[in-house]
């Protein structure tokens, strides 16, 4: 019997399990260390290959609930292959209801039915900047239908190459899908928490192909929140993006001062992870204290 033989009360019961039922979920890419032949057998053994689109000896991960390693720029996470407690056959990541979506145009049809119906959009999603964008898109894009808020983190280069690009146009998406004019995914928030490393760098927060100016284009209107971080190593810049009910811009700005990378200091691009999250409020609330 095939899949599509099974009767649909039966099939919609499988798509609901399929679906991403957690409070959170937190989406991006961990660097590979350990010894030579164990990093060759993890990338290549069993007929893998490297990841499309992510750096060498990079894996996605997405995982089920709120990982602040995940998001941290200063201690990126990283998977050490060569231990013991890490299996060295672990498939990348591919998520279930994407399988499900590719599967038919029946299927597909009766998933977004199900989906916009039944679902609650409760679902929050916390995605590394910028390979995690990468991830979300070519792993579990459909993961936007159950999404409440998204809450983005990571750093933008000192000098932004190429490879940038396409990071940029998969954010724009995100941010046109979801809060753009009559977004076919609407959330109840979107945060951006981005640091810019380098003392001059200030200057790169509000140039044409930063995070923050491509999140302002993108978005049709709303109530828009941002906070500017400066300090003497770096420049962080926080974006909150809530909907408006008749899409008007309400932008409010303000600056502070960011303290890190000295003696007894926080280390520099630590503040890109709330201290809040995974708990964050429908309205706009400052940033956690900086130090």
């Amino acid at each position: 019997m095939s899949f599509l033989e099974l009767p649909l009360e039966l099939r919609l019961i499988i798509y609901e399990h399929a679906a991403v039922e957690g409070a959170a979920v937190t989406i991006g890419a961990c660097e590979l260390t350990g010894k030579g032949p164990d990093l060759v057998h993890r990338v290549y053994g069993n007929k893998r290959a490297p990841y499309p689109g992510l750096p060498p000896l990079h894996e996605p991960t997405v995982h089920s609930g709120y990982s602040s390693r995940l998001l941290s720029v200063s201690k990126p996470a990283h998977i050490d292959v060569s231990s013991a407690l890490c299996s060295p056959d672990a498939p990348p990541y591919h998520s279930t209801l994407s399988s499900l979506l590719a599967l038919s145009h029946q299927i597909n049809a009766e998933i977004s039915t199900h989906v916009r119906i039944r679902n609650k959009r409760k679902t929050s999603l916390f995605i590394q900047f910028p390979l995690g964008l990468h991830v979300f898109k070519t792993s579990c894009p459909d993961f936007v239908r159950q999404a409440r808020s998204i809450h983005i983190a990571g750093s933008y280069p000192k000098s932004a190459s190429p490879n940038q690009s396409p990071h940029l146009e998969q954010l724009a998406h995100l941010v046109s899908t979801t809060l753009g004019k009559s977004p076919p995914h609407p959330i109840e928030k979107l945060e951006a928490r981005i640091y810019f490393p380098g003392a001059d760098s200030y200057p790169r927060v509000w140039e044409d192909s930063s995070p923050a100016s491509v999140i302002l284009r993108n978005v049709c209107g709303g109530y828009i929140d941002m906070e500017v971080a400066r300090g003497r190593h770096g420049t962080g810049i926080y974006v909150s993006v809530r909907p408006h009910a008749e899409n008007k811009r309400v932008i409010s700005t303000v600056w502070r001062r960011l303290i890190e990378g000295d003696g007894g200091q926080p280390d520099c691009g630590d503040w890109v992870v709330d201290k809040q999250w995974p708990e964050w409020n429908t309205e706009f609330t400052p940033s956690s204290p900086l130090p």
